[in-house]
């Protein structure tokens, strides 16, 4: 029935001491194999004879002795004992403005190889001091617990062992992560039934462990292993959560299936929400329980009514004990589900006696989804649904316990995972939606990496024709199979067949048992974008360092001398919030300031609660006041409070009110209070007489509302929030109202003027009387609730107090904006919105601009001069379109760039790589670090310049480099390729020579990227009919080509029409859809041309001939020095240079003639040097006998070339000669310095996830660097020579000369 739960003795002593935060992970103890040694009666004899016998007395009597004979600790190793070395002066920290100085008494050397030379500090509390009550000692009032993290953080030890007259506590407090310990209590270790405890002290504190053991089995790899580990966590215990989700709607549709159906088909958004709210509701509980923070009363007869009546912990042992007894009959058994029911109205309206804590908010109210209660109304009464036993557990057990790979199911400790944690594990549940099964359907293993189970409709799948069905697998379902699994599918005859097809892949978590669920069985269905995604976690290693510099400008303009008031005045947001870990970081830094400011004005800190301490109560403040968010997922915002909760979660208070700052909407789409006083998106239009005093007394009154909001105090209930909250959202509406109706009228048309009629109409509805409000709702409802669900968001309408501030806008924006490249943005959020970003940021009009660039620019526009933002992005920000449309941009607003990492992987188990950045609005003279390395300046390329480059189309490079043709129709290729539509196969090409040899004058090699970069030799194995640029009249010569082409290529063009380029290509049809006539000109007298694939992996040209047809997807050099011309645009000089100029076709390079070649300057006098010509030659030459003694073309040569394990000599000899090429051109460039420094060296290259890295042998990124600032120089200077002569390139493209002419 339920998975057998592990009770592994080699760790049973850490369910015994109860860790908090992650300290030790159990899957690294089972990893490494170290298992505590067994404790005998002499071992807790000897620890009886070390302790005071006095039991009201300190445990530990002489706690050298303890450490000396128990753990085998020696003096000489540790500093601070009388035989031992002093404590040194870097140990110790003074926090003046605490007036307290904290330092260890002992420290432990660190003997192995590490850049610290401590790896333990000790403190030694005096007897009756409690490690976590506040007040106990001098100077500063945090616990002795703070106290010591402090220490441990700011003197870079990170791990210390705490020792109280009960407890012996170690503490790890890496700096940018939550803190961990454990406590091992120590009267217990003399007794029978402490020595597994006793064992575990020893296993990860003795001598053995600290000095002894191999260096990654040592404490502090231990540590920080076990850290690495909570991703492999994060991702399994992700997994079980969405079996979780699948059983719990499964489990209400068998107790109710006219109920579920029902929602399933009218409300099924509703549904799969009120699913996820059991979820989130199960996890604050858990949460909760495991920090001893439910029930409320800590008396014995509280705690034993709730662990019996309502716990989830203890319902999860009952349960898992009736399994154990009764494994068949569990699906029968009902209880649980009413059990989960009571106590989630227990937690939202509390009890009389205080025996839990009313919480009040969304995320319990038991109004907010009816159904679970069995009612379809809010006025109906609730009843119990029979779902049963069976399910609860088995969502019980995704949520409570874990089995890693290769490892036993162990139950999980939320004490163990961080907030962060928590929020991203659920943030993968997001993106799915509930639906009924339209056919018979199977869940298989699909989507990004096959994580994600994805039903497949057997019925509409058998429909299909064998091939067809591998092919919707792929395209619709998200799943490729290889050949072996593709055949039965392919020769499936019925259902069954299918399913029998099928089973190596199905997915258990939605098809338990491989079952087949009939139809119209309500079931989860990731949406596309879901499935071409993936969720990773977001780690404090990442959020605490990209938030801790981001709100830097704002600290330092704050000073040491800060009031506890100018910090609460400081307000962060996150965008895109996701799962809020962006925001509980910055929650975290700003309690951290303004604790210090309460220490230094003192009479300003306020009374703390008796159930909070005072970090918590900061947390709790900060939370409220200086805290904003913006997602347009619903269900993320919610989630994103769940986490802000759990991270100011006190015992006997309702949540933080958090409503009026973390709201629902789209971050990119809004309006400002002018553009909605002017009912136009139009910012130079003037507001409208009826509409300029409406906005800004609404928008006044708002401010003055939110205020009371913001400051209420800590004890203020919810209700009375709740109602402040109702009036404001009421006196905005019509505001609200009006511009998402404006927005509406701009998202509902194509073209301006149909989208100005629209937006007239949206002004007329607001200014007649009487006002239409109902029409103004319902154009606003289309947009909010259409097909791609666009919800604008107007950001200093929804927060007036921070843009009506003196220097409005916030103090720091922070977070991880979603990743979409350019091309995707209308498939996946709608046609209007590539028009609408173009509209809002008016110079971002490039194609391949990704999302995230408008993200840099709307975070710059919101932020305050002096504010920053610190932002996730892919590293495509410094590349073409995006970065002109992006920080190019923001460097021309007045953007410091003052901190910048190229390319990080993410954290953890992601093969994922991210650019980070920082940006100041308005900065200047603060010190910028590229990559962690202090530099003068970071351009908009993320180069460690102050200059923003551009590079210039030099003159001289014009019209040498051009793009091949499009035939734009198959009819014109001869090919064996046995295509539909082509021309015919070579032999009927033969034949038509043989009959007219008139005919071979317009038949020509056809060669493309494939024949490029696949071909040994390079070869055209296409022919092409080539009418040029001829009219009809001309085309006439030659009938028997013109008959193929009239009946294979003008039907399709027939067809054509709409716009200019294809009514062109309608009438011109025996002409190819664009020819190129200046390639063709320019390359006349030559016997061959050099060539490279426009979509290529390597920057790799190839000698072809040039009586050739090349198509749209090469570029055609027209050399004159051939094998000098080779060489040079052959090295790394000029790949180095393509790849900063190119663009990308998703990670592919794009080499663009007017961006790679004709901004690249050449050295001078390159076409007569006699070695270039040498060096060229000789490497072409190898190049091309690798390539047919292999039987490979030019990618998986250099493939080979790459990879570090592939040590041929033929290889080898063909990387000295790429070396020595790349000597030479820097010599002719008279960089002679550079050319003794030329050592391309393996470097480890960005991969997906799922993939394997490879390395790329190239120069290192410093050299590079280098090299390319030298190359910026030239061309400038160039450009400038050129413009004195006369000689300048125009801006714009040449479109006859370089992309050919459309006909």
């Amino acid at each position: 029935m339920v998975s057998e739960i592990n009770r592994d003795p080699d760790l049973e002593w850490l369910d015994h001491i109860q860790p908090v935060g992650l300290v030790i992970a159990p899957s690294v103890l089972k990893e490494l194999g170290l298992a505590p040694l067994h404790q005998s009666p002499i071992d807790t004899g000897a620890i009886a004879e070390l302790l005071n016998t006095d039991s009201d007395g300190t445990a530990i009597l002489d706690p050298w002795a303890f450490a000396e004979q128990v753990l085998g600790w020696e003096a000489r190793h540790t500093a601070g004992t009388a035989e031992g070395p002093e404590i040194p002066d870097q140990l110790i920290v003074r926090l003046p403005e605490h007036s307290t100085t904290l330092s260890p008494h002992w420290a432990v050397a660190e003997l192995g190889e590490a850049d610290q030379p401590w790896q333990l500090l000790v403190r030694i509390e005096d007897a009756g001091i409690d490690p976590d009550t506040r007040s106990q000692l001098d100077g500063w009032e945090a616990t002795p617990h703070q106290r010591f993290e402090r220490l441990l953080r700011d003197t870079g030890v990170f791990a210390g062992v705490m020792i109280t007259d009960k407890v012996i506590r170690l503490v790890y407090a890496p700096r940018g992560e939550t803190s961990g310990h454990l406590s091992f209590p120590i009267r217990p270790l003399e007794t029978v039934a402490g020595r597994p405890m006793l064992a575990g002290l020893k296993l990860v504190l003795d001598r053995f462990r600290l000095f002894s053991d191999a260096d990654e089995r040592r404490l502090p790899a231990l540590l920080k292993k076990s850290r690495d580990a909570q991703a492999s966590v994060s991702t399994e215990l992700a997994g079980q959560v969405l079996g979780a989700l699948h059983d719990l709607l499964r489990g209400l549709h068998a107790a109710d299936p006219d109920l579920t159906r029902g929602l399933a088909r009218s409300h099924p958004d509703h549904l799969y929400e009120g699913l996820l709210t059991v979820l989130m509701r199960l996890v604050f509980i858990l949460y909760a329980e495991d920090r001893d923070l439910l029930p409320s009363r800590s008396d014995g007869r509280a705690r034993s009514i709730y662990e019996t009546s309502y716990s989830v912990r203890g319902l999860f042992a009952r349960l898992a004990e009736e399994a154990a007894l009764n494994p068949d009959t569990m699906d029968e058994r009902r209880g649980g589900w009413g059990q989960l029911l009571a106590l989630f109205r227990l937690i939202h309206g509390g009890q009389p006696t205080h025996f839990v804590q009313a919480r009040g908010g969304k995320l319990f109210d038991p109004d907010e989804f009816p159904f679970l209660e069995g009612r379809s109304d809010v006025d109906e009464d609730p009843r119990v649904l029979q779902v049963s036993d069976g399910c609860i557990l088995r969502i019980l057990e995704g949520l409570m316990t874990l089995k890693l790979r290769g490892q036993q199911r162990e139950r999980l400790s939320y004490r163990t995972l961080d907030v962060e944690q928590i929020g991203s594990v659920y943030e993968t549940v997001m993106g799915f939606t509930v639906e009924e099964a339209p056919c018979r359907v199977l869940a298989i293993k699909a989507g990004k990496n096959n994580k994600t189970p994805v039903f497949v409709g057997l019925d509409d799948l058998l429909n299909k024709k064998g091939k067809d069905r591998i092919k919707d697998l792929k395209e619709n379902v998200g799943r490729s199979l290889t050949a072996a699994q593709a055949k039965p599918i392919e020769a499936a005859a019925t259902v069954e067949d299918l399913a029998a097809a099928l089973d190596n892949i199905v997915d258990g978590r939605g098809s338990p048992r491989h079952i087949v669920a009939a139809t119209g069985t309500p079931i989860l269905q990731p949406t596309d974008e879901r499935r071409r995604t993936g969720s990773h976690y977001t780690p404090r290693s990442l959020t605490a360092p990209i938030v801790a510099h981001a709100l830097e400008p704002a600290f330092e303009r704050l000073g040491p001398d800060a009031t506890p008031e100018q910090v609460l005045d400081l307000k962060v947001c996150d965008p895109a919030m996701g799962s809020g870990a962006f925001l509980v970081e910055a929650c975290r830094a700003i309690t951290s300031r303004l604790v210090d400011a309460w220490a230094r004005w003192p009479e300003a800190r306020p009374k703390i609660p008796a159930d909070e301490d005072e970090e918590l109560h900061a947390r709790r403040l900060v939370a409220q006041r200086c805290l904003y968010g913006v997602d347009r997922n619903a269900r993320a915002v919610d989630l994103a409070r769940l986490s802000l909760w759990l991270a100011t979660l006190a015992k006997d208070h309702e949540f933080t009110f958090l409503d009026h700052a973390l709201k629902c909407g789209d971050s990119l789409v809004g309006l400002t209070p002018e553009q909605i006083a002017a009912a136009n998106w139009d910012a130079s239009k003037p507001g409208l007489p009826l509409l300029r005093p409406l906005v800004a007394e609404r928008v006044a009154e708002a401010d003055r509302a939110r205020a009371e909001i913001r400051s209420a105090p800590d004890d203020t209930m919810r209700a009375i929030q709740e109602q402040r909250h109702k009036h404001v959202e009421t006196r905005l509406s019509p505001v609200r109202l009006l511009g998402d109706a404006v927005i509406a009228a701009f998202f509902s048309a194509d073209k301006a003027k149909a989208r100005e009629k629209a937006r007239a109409d949206a002004e007329s509805w607001f200014s007649g009387r009487p006002a239409r409000w109902d029409l103004l709702e319902a154009s606003a409802t289309a947009l909010r609730d259409g097909e791609y669900g666009t919800p604008p968001f107007h950001w200093a309408i929804e927060f007036p107090e921070v843009f009506k501030r003196e220097n409005g806008g916030f103090d720091a924006i922070v977070g991880n904006p979603p990743f979409l490249g350019g091309a995707k943005i209308w498939p996946s959020l709608g046609p209007g919105y590539p028009d609408w970003l173009r509209e809002t940021h008016k110079d971002s009009g490039g194609k391949a601009v990704d999302l995230v660039a408008h993200f840099l620019r709307r975070s710059f526009d919101v932020l305050r001069v002096g504010g920053a933002f610190g932002l996730v992005g892919t590293k495509t920000i410094s590349e073409g379109d995006t970065r002109e449309a992006g920080l190019m941009s923001l460097k021309k607003s007045g953007a410091d760039i003052f901190r910048a990492q190229q390319s990080i992987q993410w954290p953890g188990e992601a093969d994922v790589f991210v650019s980070i950045i920082h940006v100041e609005r308005g900065g200047k003279g603060r010190s910028a670090f590229l990559n962690g390395r202090p530099v003068e300046g970071i351009n908009s390329f993320l180069l460690p310049s102050a200059i923003e480059f551009t590079a210039k189309k030099l003159r001289s490079n014009k019209k040498k480099a051009f793009r091949g043709c499009d035939v734009y129709g198959l009819g014109f290729i001869f090919s064996d390729d046995e295509k539909n539509g082509q021309a015919g196969t070579l032999q009927d090409m033969d034949d038509l020579i043989s009959a007219n040899p008139h005919n071979a004058e317009l038949i020509m090699p056809f060669i493309g990227g494939k024949e490029l970069a696949t071909d040994p030799a390079q070869k055209a194995t296409r022919f092409a009919i080539n009418f040029a640029n001829m009219s009809l009249q001309e085309a006439t010569k030659w009938p028997d080509l013109l008959q193929i082409v009239e009946n294979k290529v003008k039907p399709h063009r027939a067809r054509l029409g709409g716009y200019s380029v294809a009514i062109r290509r309608r009438d011109y049809w025996w002409q190819y859809g664009t020819y190129t006539p200046a390639l063709y000109n320019a390359i006349r007298s030559q016997s061959r041309v050099l060539a490279i694939s426009r979509i290529t992996t390597y920057i790799a040209f190839a000698f072809l001939p040039a009586k050739t047809i090349f198509n749209e997807k090469v570029i055609v050099l027209a050399a004159s020095g051939e094998e000098r011309d080779f060489a040079v645009v052959s090295s790394r000089v000029h790949e180095l240079w393509a790849l900063m100029w190119g663009t990308t076709l998703g990670e592919t390079p794009n080499y663009s003639p007017p961006d790679c070649f004709e901004t690249f300057p050449f050295p001078v006098a390159h076409e007569s040097s006699v070695q270039l010509r040498k060096v060229g030659f000789a490497y072409d030459e190898h190049r091309a006998q690798i390539m047919l003694s292999r039987k490979e073309g030019l990618t998986k040569t250099y493939n080979h070339f790459h990879d570090r394990g592939q040590n041929a000599s033929d290889i080898a000899c063909l990387r000295e000669l790429h070396a020595e090429m790349d000597a030479a051109v820097l010599r002719a460039y008279g960089w002679d310095d550079l050319a003794d420094r030329a050592q391309p060296e393996y470097i480890e290259q960005d991969a997906d996830e799922g993939k394997q890295a490879k390395t790329r042998l190239d120069w290192p990124s410093e050299f590079k660097d280098e090299v390319l600032a030298r190359l910026l120089a030239l061309n400038a200077e160039r450009d400038e020579a050129e413009r004195a002569a006369g000689l300048t390139a125009s801006d714009v493209d040449d479109d006859e000369d370089d992309a050919g002419e459309a006909a």
